[in-house]
C-alpha cells in the first residue's frame, strides 16, 4: 500500500492514502474533504486579514460619518434638521441595498460583490471630501454606505466557505473582533485631525480638516478592495452553481499558496447538499422570489425566525445604549457626585443628569470631538476587541458564548436599576454593552444554518433587520431611557431573557 503525504508549510501535514480507493485517484470528494485537503495556511490568513479590513472599513464609513458631520457643521452652517438628515444617510444606504447584495451574492458570487462594493464605496467616500454642500455630501454618503455594506454579509460567507471546518468559527470570531475597533478607528484620528487649524482654497471649495479626515477614513475600503484581487471566489459557491472546473482551479490555488507539495489530489468535487438549479429565461423578479421565499418556508423557516429575532434583540438594545457611552464615561471621569450628590450615582441618575448632552453634535456649531468621546472610543475598542480575541479560542462553544453574553447583559441591566455606586454603574454599563460581542457570534451561524444557495441572501436580510433594529433602538428605546429609565431597563431584561431562551434552541 502506497501512502503519499502532502506537507503544508508551517502547519499540519495532510496524508492521503492513494491505494485506499484501489487505484482510483479520481474518486469524487465532498467539498468538506476538498477544502480540508487544501489546508489552512498563508492563503487563509491573508484572506482573513483582507476581509477583516473590509469589515472594519464598512464600520468606519458607516458610523464614522458622525465625526464628519461634526467637522463640517461650521463649513456648511448646518441647522438641526440638516444634521439630522445627514446622520441618517448611512443607515438608509445600508438598509436599501441589503436585499440586492443578498441576491447578487447568491447568484453572482461573494468576491464579486465585495470587489464592486469596496471599490465603489472607496471612490464614493473619497468624493465626499470634496462635497461643495451638505446635499451632495448626503447623496454621496448614501452611495458609499450602500456599496460598502456588502461587507457585512459577504465577508462572512466568503471566509466561512474558504476555510476548513477546524478553524472556521475561530477565524470568523477573530474577524468580528476587528470590527469592534471601528469606534476607536474613527474617533482617535477624528479627535486629532479636527483640532488642526488649516484651510486651503481649492477654488471650488476650502479644504479644511474634516475633508482630510474623510479621505483618511476611506482608506480601509481602498486597501481591502486592492487586497481582494489576490484572492479567489468561494470554491463552494462555484461548485454550487455548476462551475466545478473553476472551483477545482481555485482549490488548487489555495493548496499551492498554503504550501502544498506535489499535485493537489482532488479531481472531482461535490456538495453534501442540494445544489442550485440555474433556470434559464427566468425574469429578475421571479429570480428574486426564488432566492427569497425558501428562507421563509420549511425547513429554513425556523432558522430564519431564530436568527432575525436574536438580531432584533441584540442590535436594538446595543444601539440604544452605545449612544450614551461618551456621556457615561464623561460623567464617571468628572465624578457625578463631586458636589455632594451622593444619591446621583445610578445609571438612570447619570443619564437623567446629562439629558440633552448627547445632542451636542446636533445643536452647536463645533468642528472638534469631545475628550469623553475619545476616551469612550478607546475604551470600547480595547475592551470588546480584547474580550473577543480571548474567547475566540472557545469558538467551538459559540452557542454557550452567545447565551453567556446575553445573560451577562441581562443581569447587568437589572442590576443597574438598583445600584447606587458610581464605579459599579460604569462596570454594569460595560456589562450591558456585551451585546456587542453577540454580533460576531450570531453572524457565524449563517454559515452553519443556511445552505450555500441561500446563505448570502439570509445574511444580507439579517443585515437589513440589524440596521432597522438599530435605527429603532436609537430613536425609540434611546428616548425611552431618558423618560422611563427603570421601566426600560426592566423591559430590556425581559427581552434579553427571551433571547436566551431562543438561543438554547440553536445548533
Amino acid at each position: 500500500m502506497i501512502n503519499q503525504t502532502y506537507i503544508m508549510q508551517g502547519k499540519t501535514t495532510v496524508s492521503l492514502d492513494t491505494d485506499k480507493n484501489r487505484g482510483n485517484t479520481a474518486r469524487p470528494y465532498s467539498y468538506d474533504e476538498a477544502i480540508e485537503l487544501a489546508g489552512n495556511g498563508w492563503y487563509n490568513r491573508g484572506l482573513l486579514a483582507t476581509l477583516s479590513i473590509s469589515l472594519l472599513g464598512m464600520g468606519i464609513d458607516m458610523f464614522g460619518f458622525s465625526v464628519i458631520v461634526t467637522g463640517c457643521a461650521c463649513d456648511f452652517h448646518l441647522e438641526h434638521s440638516q444634521k439630522s438628515i445627514l446622520m441618517s444617510m448611512p443607515f438608509i444606504g445600508a438598509i436599501g441595498m441589503a436585499y440586492v447584495w443578498g441576491y447578487l451574492s447568491d447568484t453572482k458570487g461573494r468576491r464579486m460583490c465585495l470587489l464592486y462594493g469596496m471599490w465603489g464605496g472607496f471612490i464614493s467616500s473619497i468624493l465626499t471630501a470634496f462635497s461643495p454642500n451638505w446635499i451632495v455630501l448626503a447623496v454621496l454618503k448614501v452611495f458609499s454606505t450602500s456599496l460598502c455594506s456588502s461587507a457585512q454579509s459577504c465577508t462572512v460567507t466568503l471566509l466561512g466557505e474558504s476555510c476548513t471546518a477546524k478553524v472556521r468559527d475561530f477565524y470568523l470570531l477573530i474577524m468580528s473582533s476587528v470590527l469592534m475597533l471601528y469606534l476607536l478607528s474613527y474617533v482617535v484620528p477624528g479627535y486629532f485631525i479636527l483640532s488642526i487649524p488649516f484651510s486651503i482654497n481649492l477654488g471650488f471649495i476650502y479644504f479644511t480638516p474634516w475633508r482630510l479626515l474623510a479621505i483618511i477614513l476611506s482608506l480601509p475600503l481602498g486597501i481591502s478592495a486592492l487586497g481582494l484581487h489576490f484572492f479567489y471566489e468561494s470554491p463552494k459557491f462555484l461548485v454550487n452553481i455548476g462551475k466545478e472546473g473553476q472551483a477545482l482551479n481555485h482549490l488548487q490555488g489555495i493548496w499551492a499558496r498554503n504550501g502544498g507539495i506535489h499535485e493537489y489530489p482532488v479531481q472531482k468535487v461535490y456538495l453534501n447538499e442540494e445544489q442550485k438549479v440555474n433556470r434559464k429565461g427566468v425574469s429578475i423578479l421571479q429570480s428574486l422570489v426564488d432566492q427569497t421565499i425558501p428562507l421563509f418556508k420549511p425547513p429554513l423557516l425556523l432558522n430564519s425566525l431564530q436568527m432575525f429575532y436574536l438580531i432584533t434583540i441584540i442590535y436594538s438594545i446595543n444601539n440604544s445604549l452605545v449612544m450614551w457611552m461618551p456621556l457615561i464615561v464623561d460623567a464617571f471621569g468628572s465624578g457625578v457626585h463631586a458636589e455632594g450628590k451622593q444619591d446621583s450615582t445610578s445609571l438612570c441618575s447619570i443619564i437623567s443628569s446629562t439629558e440633552g448632552g448627547n445632542s451636542t453634535i446636533l445643536h452647536s456649531c463645533t468642528s472638534s470631538i469631545e475628550l469623553s468621546t475619545l476616551l469612550s472610543g478607546v475604551a470600547h475598542g480595547i475592551i470588546f476587541s480584547g474580550v473577543t480575541v480571548c474567547v475566540s479560542k472557545l469558538a467551538s462553544k459559540k452557542k454557550y458564548l452567545l447565551i453567556t453574553f446575553l445573560l451577562i447583559t441581562m443581569l447587568s441591566t437589572l442590576g443597574a436599576v438598583f445600584n447606587e455606586n458610581n464605579v459599579v454603574s460604569l462596570v454594569l454599563f460595560v456589562g450591558m454593552l456585551m451585546t456587542n460581542l453577540c454580533m460576531g457570534i450570531l453572524f457565524t451561524y449563517y454559515v452553519d444554518m443556511f445552505p450555500t444557495s441561500y446563505r448570502g441572501m439570509a445574511a444580507c436580510l439579517g443585515v437589513m433587520v440589524a440596521r432597522l433594529s438599530g435605527v429603532a433602538g436609537v430613536n425609540f428605546l434611546g428616548s425611552m431611557i431618558v423618560t422611563h429609565c427603570a421601566i426600560t431597563f426592566y423591559a430590556f431584561g425581559v427581552y434579553l431573557l427571551s433571547g436566551i431562551i431562543v438561543s438554547c434552541f440553536l445548533p
